[in-house]
């Protein structure tokens, strides 16, 4: 009886730890059907902002910002590009998404 305890309490214990390495939901791959559909962002993600160290979702990899003179923002270096998200503005690797620097509320008028 001891030994079915103790083997119920490791198998408990290991299933736990696999848990909790699982995906968390709200990838973009696990969109619910109708944003799915609509191609749209979460509603949790609409004004996320991102810091230096993270990744910038692929969706959002795709909106290139070239205007960065006018505001006085540095060139990209290679493999890097300016990307906007709403007001905000990201320098991002361009394979990666890997944020190097943000701008928070740069296009507010």
């Amino acid at each position: 009886m001891l030994i079915l305890k103790l083997t119920l309490l490791v198998a408990g214990a290991l299933g736990a730890g696999l848990a909790a390495c699982a995906e968390p939901p709200g990838r973009a791959h696990d969109l619910p059907p109708g944003l799915a559909k609509q191609g749209k962002i979460p509603p949790g993600h609409a004004k996320k902002i991102w810091g230096k160290g993270e990744y910038l979702p692929h969706e959002y990899r795709e909106v290139y910002f070239d205007d960065w003179a006018r505001y006085n923002l540095r060139p990209a270096p290679r493999g890097y590009r300016w990307v906007r998200v709403e007001d905000d503005v990201y320098l991002a690797e361009a394979v990666s998404g890997l944020i190097t620097d943000v701008v928070i509320d740069l296009l507010i008028n």
